[in-house]
């Protein structure tokens, strides 16, 4: 009996110990030599997906939020949850991949996913977020990427013209064409979580939402139509609750594709601050924010957990399977990529971002089982 206790001690100093549907990720030391050990990028990154080449490893790209970047690392495991990260090429940065060349602001990446023939690459489609909240059309980026296997670009990489996105945007629903070009503070349009399967692109929203209905959005297309012209559509609406609460301010930041038609769905609150915001932004925000005039709304942030869902479009089924939990609790969950999977158990890679790197690492792992 006193040897439980003393392991028991153990697991709770150490954080590992996890409550029934706590998930509590393990860092993943990898931060200090990430796109050169450039701090700005290491505390920006959002997206991530693993390509994987067995024994439990796998290639990965990472994307940095807020800069043109990309890199590809290596992932293997040493031992029983125990993982080893070694930074590959930096594939891009400052003035972006050869399809985005040139001095735009940012562009806003904010996730990456591939088909092992392609990687694609969305920006937020959004407004900026602080200072004069105004309209930023180099976000408005999806590119498309050709692979060389699976550790190689090969070719230059295709875009797809902004007009043909508000084109996208438009077609998938009614509703979404008024938050074109709104300020996030409003609920204007912001892609957080980008998956494909079966060549189809699932564009998951961070805002807007139906926020008191616990109700996310993802958008879904041909990947192979909307680089070929073709702009048709369909929306998804995703209701999130946990033991039957539901779970309001909810927006979706990350998604990843698992196969067999199900995702995975990494959600947080969708709600967007009102700090940083000079006179000229706060104005603006005041005069569309209005209340009562649908379907805008002011788009506060709400207390919800970051959290991880099995998701199954076919029949609307979501399974929540669990809270991010420890030290990685109050940090914002940007992306997750499979890296493995043994039965009903998925080894993922997280990153969180504006994470301090001189304390912890922006990537970190887990295991989460779909049962």
């Amino acid at each position: 009996m006193r040897r439980f206790w003393i392991v028991l001690t153990a697991l709770l100093l150490t954080g590992v110990y996890a409550h029934a549907g706590e998930l509590v990720p393990r860092a993943l030391d990898c931060a200090d030599q990430l796109f050169d050990g450039k701090a700005k990028y290491n505390e920006e990154i959002s997206g991530i997906k693993c390509l994987p080449v067995g024994k439990g490893a796998g290639i990965c790209y990472i994307v940095a939020d807020e800069k043109k970047a990309l890199q590809q690392i290596y992932i293997q495991t040493t031992g029983r949850n125990s993982f080893e990260c070694i930074p590959g090429p930096v594939l891009a940065k400052k003035r972006g991949l050869s399809c985005l060349k040139g001095k735009k602001a940012e562009r806003d990446f904010e996730a990456i996913a591939s088909d092992d023939r392609y990687l694609f690459i969305t920006g937020s489609l959004g407004n900026q977020r602080k200072k004069h909240v105004g309209k930023s059309p180099e976000r408005w980026a999806l590119i498309r990427q050709q692979l060389a296997g699976i550790d190689q670009l090969e070719g230059d990489c295709e875009a797809v013209k902004r007009k043909d996105l508000i084109s996208l945007v438009k077609n998938a629903s009614s509703y979404l064409r008024s938050f074109i070009d709104k300020p996030l503070q409003c609920g204007g349009i912001n892609v957080e979580g980008l998956a494909v399967q079966n060549d189809q692109l699932y564009f998951g929203l961070r805002s807007p939402g139906f926020i008191q209905e616990g109700v996310a959005l993802v958008v879904e297309a041909s990947a192979s139509g909307i680089f070929s012209g073709r702009m048709q559509a369909h929306l998804h609406k995703l209701k999130f609750q946990i033991n039957g609460h539901v779970q309001q301010g909810i927006g979706i930041r990350a998604l990843e594709s698992i196969g067999d038609g199900q995702f995975l769905v990494a959600t947080g609150a969708a709600g967007v601050t009102m700090i940083n915001l000079s006179e000229k932004g706060a104005q603006r925000i005041a005069s569309q924010c209005v209340p009562g005039k649908s379907p805008f709304y002011l788009n506060k942030v709400y207390k919800v957990p970051r959290a991880i869902w099995m998701w199954t479009p076919a029949t609307g089924h979501l399974k929540h399977l669990g809270n991010i939990a420890g030290r990685y609790q109050t940090h914002k969950l940007e992306g997750l990529a499979v890296l493995a999977r043994r039965q009903n158990k998925l080894d993922l890679v997280l990153t969180f971002d504006g994470v301090d790197n001189d304390k912890m690492s922006p990537l970190a792992t887990i295991t989460v089982d779909l049962h």
